[in-house]
């Protein structure tokens, strides 16, 4: 797989997000988007709804959400972390 970017990407070119979070998920399917803007908040949009259901079940959690082109350039990449802190609550 080759870093890319998003500068001089076809206006709608198919897209695969793929998951790494400990494991490794490749997206088989892909999704049509326009690469730029749309692809961004695509992106991210997949990446927070799935750290917020991941964050339900743990206090720390890591997830990398790689988005490459059929050619296996990767023009984005979203790393997402989140921590969960417990704090005590003060006693009156």
């Amino acid at each position: 797989m080759r870093a890319g970017g998003l500068e001089g990407m076809d206006a709608m070119a198919r897209f695969f997000f793929d998951i790494h979070d400990g494991t490794n998920l490749c997206d088989p399917v892909g999704r049509d988007l326009e690469a730029g803007v749309i692809l961004r908040a695509e992106a991210l949009k997949v990446v927070t709804n799935l750290m917020a259901a991941e964050a339900e079940d743990a206090r720390e959690s890591t997830l990398v959400l790689s988005v490459r082109d059929e050619s296996g350039t990767i023009p984005l990449k979203v790393r997402i972390v989140c921590q969960v802190e417990e704090c005590e609550q003060p006693r009156d």
